[in-house]
């Protein structure tokens, strides 16, 4: 079976019992609806010309189609660079950075997820200008591997969903295109023809202030509190005071809302510093289970959010300027 949208094609394979050879092109929503609402058992498809029959116990579908003739042209594989990755690590690596990309359809270099593969390591970065998810693993190949590509957000999407995560993934590189292949299925997907923007420059270097707490009790304050935030702006405000770190949140028209946390700090001092509510917890939602780590200069420069102890996966977040003091 084949599917395609021109810009990402899936190929894969089961096996049956062919009575006779033959081809056609299905509706791909259709069918899949079908055979998900048939009842367990032996499904029969026939096919004359551009009709097929799907059937099962006493249910029978009779779906037109087209000939196969009408199918665009597969995309051949001309792939100049190979390497293998871990199934698991390429999902993990995927669903940490993908949700940071941009949907914004005008800044073609910011709409998929970096690829970078060499010097030992394989990184991923997704930005949208607001906010950055990086993450890099040990990359074990023999070959001297040089990579740097975009791969389109649908095209990761897709393959996050048919990944299994006891298998290799044997990914192929061309200046045009990517695939990746996990027998019996086979995902080739168009790069994204344009320059990523130099995440490197928008990593902070140094920061005045770490706060260190647990990942749950930071996620759900502020989830609680941005109930009550702008609907606009979305804006959380910390506030540090010694060890105790106030998530805050004011609309005018609805109300306000604080809640206190007791928290673990590198360097003592005050900071206040707003942030988009909805970018901080997609942050939070990544960064898994345990002590996290948020590292902030002043309330102007972007905050780094990571897991405590690990700086193999971060998370930068611009802030939201502070206009005015909220009441008590």
């Amino acid at each position: 079976m084949t599917a395609t949208n021109l810009a990402t094609t899936i190929q894969s394979s089961f096996e049956g019992q062919v009575r006779e050879k033959g081809e056609i092109c299905l509706p791909g929503d259709k069918i899949f609806s079908i055979i998900r609402e048939l009842p367990p058992g032996e499904v029969n498809l026939d096919v004359a010309h551009t009709k097929a029959t799907i059937s099962c116990e006493k249910a029978i579908f009779h779906l037109l189609g087209l000939s196969s003739d009408e199918f665009p042209e597969i995309p051949s594989l001309e792939a100049k660079q190979t390497f293998s990755v871990s199934s698991e690590n390429l999902r993990e690596m995927i669903q940490r950075t993908v949700f940071a990309a941009s949907r914004d359809e005008t800044r073609q270099n910011l709409n998929g997820v970096y690829l970078e593969a060499g010097e030992k390591e394989l990184k991923m970065v997704a930005t949208d200008g607001r906010r950055l998810a990086f993450i890099r693993a040990p990359f074990g190949v023999s070959e001297q591997i040089r990579a740097e590509i975009i791969i389109p957000i649908p095209a990761l999407q897709q393959l996050v969903r048919i990944l299994d995560q006891e298998k290799e993934v044997k990914i192929g590189i061309s200046q045009k295109q990517i695939f990746f292949q996990m027998e019996p299925v086979l995902l080739i997907s168009q790069l994204v023809e344009a320059k990523f923007p130099n995440y490197r420059d928008v990593i902070p270097a140094e920061y005045n202030i770490a706060i260190f707490t647990d990942r749950d009790q930071l996620y759900g304050a502020v989830r609680r509190v941005s109930l009550l935030a702008d609907e606009k702006s979305r804006l959380v405000k910390f506030k540090l005071q010694g060890d105790i770190l106030w998530v805050s949140a004011n609309a005018p028209e609805m109300g306000q809302a604080r809640e206190e946390l007791t928290v673990r700090t590198e360097e003592k001092g005050e900071i206040e510093i707003g942030f988009n509510s909805a970018y901080l917890l997609d942050a939070l939602k990544n960064l898994g289970e345990g002590e996290i780590c948020l590292e902030l200069t002043d309330s102007v420069n972007p905050g780094l959010i990571r897991p405590s102890g690990n700086k193999d996966y971060i998370n930068v977040v611009m802030p939201v300027r502070l206009e005015t003091e909220e009441p008590e």
